[in-house]
């Protein structure tokens, strides 16, 4: 070909083989090289990271060729038919002549020296060679020839059309006897063989060259010009469906064969292939607008190669050939825009072309990258977190340390409403504590205290300050909080018991007893054999508040240094702190926020313990750290703080089952809240964790006696004649509907008491449904003894049908709306398996959760 452009096909026939049109023409054979290591020569080369192509055939003579078409028949594999300048057309075969090639060096030529454009070979009728060739004034400018034709007229053509006009291009319709073809430069016409030389149909346009045709839409075909593609619907040919405009002149166009309206164009000089999804186009023809199709871009080359040619692989989904403008050929898989499903579940499900759809879960290695939160709180869900009245902070679900602390907030909050502190009652904070919402003054009162364990005539004692502010502040954060210190014994026990060594050591130091904090990192290291901790307490054990000293100068800084437990940093800042302020404490950002509120509420001053506990709190609150709820309580800036931390990490369900255990008068008038709660609970509902919805609404409301409406009733037994409501009293809007009657009225109602019509019968015992439960002659006491009918009451909570209320309530199939007495339907499903109404085969029983769980004593009945 000049210019030493080559062209790529793929084989019509042949899965494994393309052609490539060159200086020469050469067919090749493609095999996987996985586990192969061969040397590369002119005769083979890679085209992939795992296939190589094998040249099995060529044929030299392309000097004049300027157009060819593959013979789409698997008998005659590497036919080839070749338009010429000189006007002829030459059938060759790649693979050389042979018996498989019978039409080897076959020619056909028009009347006139001219050349021919555009070759193509028929669809419904393979053997059926159309050819387009430049105008003359005698002849006509579109072709048809029989190849399979034989005897003395076999180069005779069997059809001529487009009298006097250039054919620039030309393609078959499939499973049809229509051509579409390019005409003049400024026409496409549309030709049925079967039906005459005149063309059926015609479009004025300059997008005449490389007509394709759709594979999967008939009536579709695609062209160009220069920079334009236009795609027609060949019913409605006045003007194009789409016009595709491009930033260069087109050069090729062609449809995926295995992806529905996917139109791949080339354009000169690129480095990439455009590709156009335009399956939803049609859907929009009737609007004025022109419809827009997807589009994307393909870069296939590195390094300034442009691309010469491509082909899709007529059965392998989206594979692609190309070649390269220095002549190499490679293959490429287009990767299709998939379309991601996400479900509430966390099963995440794409397509992976047009038959598979790959999908995971959170049982996937991979998809505990995404740090999905839903996992989390639907596992949390599944084991009832939050829903149980006597919910423990350090329950097993409680695996964030932040969640923790929130709920040690709450757990706190709630053993002091019980002794009657309005902080516990309402759910206050330590600025509530400190008075620092209302703009109030704090005066606390200074006093020294000594060391305790030490010789105090060496160590000055140490300021702290005192009032009634601090110390409710102290409670909130579970420190000790009166002179004595009294908690501290057992606060301490508990962290050891915990495994928080360190925080006892530190909250020991704290409260001036070094001793003690020496006493419990010598035992512990002995215990677990930690060595570090013993170092630590010898460190400890020389203490003394002399800056000139070894100790302070040396020692210390280096265990602060090397420790990497944010406690004993803490502890060794503190013993070290050049100032009052005692900053290397308070941003010691591994201790618990609690802790730290707890020193700042003993060593700083009103000031600076205002000024830490204001900018502590904006922090915490920018961050959505559930620690800020102790500082804000449940007030506005509380919930400022929840609505930060769901906007991070969707974790409603923390801040949603909050209004169970914590709740008070301005959180209820809050629309934030009720929108975290409604939220949660359609999340629970798209788990279809029915249970933990019904006890998250029973807990909810129980909680909110007054603050939330109730949601009014949705369920009711209603007349199957006027449609109305049946109550046991008639009359007046507050009537109680019969499934919510209380269970200790006798009512005798037979009938709707708005129309008088009487009500259902019971399909067992054939009485009025709200009639006085009877018995209905089966076998009741023998089978209340059977083990059958003890599972059945255990199940349903009858217990006995004369004693139990809820042995004459109406249950009902949804199925085949039968239904009767409670304990009559029980009863008769201990012996049955199909519905008591005679000629209803609905297996009711079966339909419900409860049938997996009250086995058929007989089955004589089915």
């Amino acid at each position: 070909m000049a210019g030493g452009r080559l062209e790529v096909y793929w084989s019509p026939n042949s899965p494994d083989k393309f052609l490539t049109w060159g200086s020469d023409l050469s067919l090749y054979q493609v095999k996987n090289t996985s586990g192969r290591d061969d040397i590369a020569s002119a005769h083979n080369f890679q085209i992939s990271s795992n296939s190589r192509a094998y040249q099995l055939g060529s044929f030299t003579d392309v000097a004049f060729a300027k157009c060819l078409a593959w013979l789409p028949i698997p008998e005659m594999e590497g036919v080839i038919a070749i338009g010429q300048t000189n006007g002829r057309i030459l059938l060759t075969s790649v693979l050389g002549p042979g018996e498989t090639s019978p039409f080897h060096g076959k020619e056909y030529a028009s009347k006139h020296n001219r050349q021919c454009n555009a070759v193509s070979w028929g669809l419904a009728e393979p053997y059926i060679l159309a050819a387009g060739f430049e105008k003359h004034r005698s002849e006509h400018g579109l072709i048809l020839w029989d190849v399979a034709k034989g005897g003395n007229d076999s180069n005779r053509p069997i059809m001529e059309m487009a009298f006097g006009d250039t054919i620039t291009s030309v393609t078959w319709f499939n499973h049809s006897h229509t051509m579409a073809a390019g005409v003049n430069s400024k026409q496409l016409r549309l030709y049925d063989f079967k039906d005459g030389t005149k063309h059926t149909g015609s479009t004025n346009t300059r997008a005449v060259f490389s007509i394709v045709q759709d594979p999967f839409v008939n009536h579709r075909i695609a062209s160009y010009s220069d920079t334009s593609v236009c795609i027609w619907d060949v019913r409605n040919f006045e003007k194009p469906v789409l016009s595709l405009q491009q930033n260069k002149a087109v050069s090729k166009i062609s449809w995926c064969p295995t992806h529905h309206s996917f139109l791949g164009v080339l354009c000169k000089e690129s480095t990439s292939l455009s590709l156009y999804d335009i399956q939803n186009a049609n859907g929009l023809a009737a609007e004025e607008m022109e419809p827009i199709p997807l589009e994307r871009g393909l870069i296939l080359t590195e390094n300034g190669e442009t691309i010469s040619s491509f082909a899709w692989h007529l059965n392998e989904e989206n594979r692609l050939l190309y070649s390269t403008s220095s002549l190499n050929i490679k293959e490429h898989i287009v990767v299709d825009r998939i379309t991601l499903n996400w479900s509430p579940s966390s099963k995440l499900v794409w397509n992976c072309g047009k038959k598979i759809l790959q999908y995971i879960d959170e049982t996937d290695s991979v998809y505990g990258r995404f740090s999905d939160f839903s996992v989390i709180m639907r596992q949390r869900a599944v084991e009832g977190y939050g829903l149980e009245a006597d919910f423990k902070p350090d329950s097993e679900l409680m695996q964030d340390v932040t969640t923790r602390e929130l709920w040690c907030w709450v757990d706190t909050c709630r053993k002091l409403a019980q002794s009657g502190n309005p902080l516990g009652i309402n759910f206050m904070g330590i600025r509530s504590a400190l008075r620092l919402d209302t703009d109030g003054v704090m005066k606390s009162e200074m006093f020294q205290v000594p060391w305790n364990g030490v010789e105090s005539a060496k160590i000055s004692p140490i300021t702290v300050y005192r009032s009634e502010e601090r110390n409710q502040a102290l409670r909130l954060c579970g420190w000790p909080y009166d002179p004595e210190n009294s908690i501290l014994g057992p606060l301490l026990e508990k962290f050891q018991a915990d495994g928080q060594v360190s925080r006892s050591a530190a909250l020991s130091v704290f409260h001036m007893k070094i001793r003690k904090a020496i006493k419990i990192l010598t035992r512990s290291g002995v215990q677990k054999n930690q060595v570090s901790y013993q170092l630590v307490a010898l460190a400890l054990a020389g203490f003394t508040d002399n800056r000139e000293t070894l100790w302070q100068q040396e020692i210390c800084s280096m265990q602060k240094n090397a420790l990497d437990d944010p406690y004993l940093r803490a502890t060794f800042a503190f013993l070290t702190s050049p100032s009052e302020k005692y900053e290397s404490v308070l941003n010691e950002t591994g201790m618990s926020v609690r802790d730290r509120i707890g020193f700042a509420c003993n060593f700083l001053s009103d000031t600076h313990l205002s000024e830490f506990i204001e900018y502590l709190n904006r922090q915490l609150t920018k961050e959505g750290n559930l620690d800020g709820m102790l500082l804000t309580g449940l007030s506005t800036d509380g919930l400022n703080l929840l609505q930060s931390h769901v906007d991070k990490t969707g974790d409603i369900q923390t801040v949603s089952l909050l209004s169970l255990h914590a709740s008070n008068q301005e959180v209820s008038k809050d629309g934030r809240m009720q929108q975290w709660v409604n939220s949660y609970r359609s999340l629970l509902d798209s788990w279809r964790l029915w249970t933990q919805r019904a006890k998250f609404d029973v807990q909810f409301y129980k909680g909110n006696p007054s603050g939330v409406e109730k949601p009014p009733q949705q369920v009711y037994v209603s007349c199957n004649y006027c449609g109305k409501g049946i109550s046991v009293f008639s009359g007046g809007k507050s009537k109680l509907p019969f499934s919510r009657s209380s269970p200790n009225v006798k009512s005798k109602l037979t009938g709707c008491p708005n129309c008088r019509n009487p009500l259902p019968r019971c399909a067992v015992c054939m009485m009025h449904l709200g009639s006085p439960l009877a018995s209905w002659g089966g076998p009741t006491e023998h089978i209340s003894k059977k083990p059958s009918i003890n599972v059945a009451s255990s199940v349903s909570g009858v217990t006995s049908k004369k004693s139990h209320p809820f042995a004459s309530w109406i249950l009902w199939c949804q199925t085949c709306r039968h239904g009767g007495h409670s304990a009559h339907l029980l009863e008769w499903f201990a012996e049955h398996s199909e519905c008591p109404v005679t000629g209803c085969s609905c297996r009711c029983l079966n339909l419900d959760t409860i049938g997996h769980h009250i086995p058929v004593i007989a089955n004589g009945h089915d």
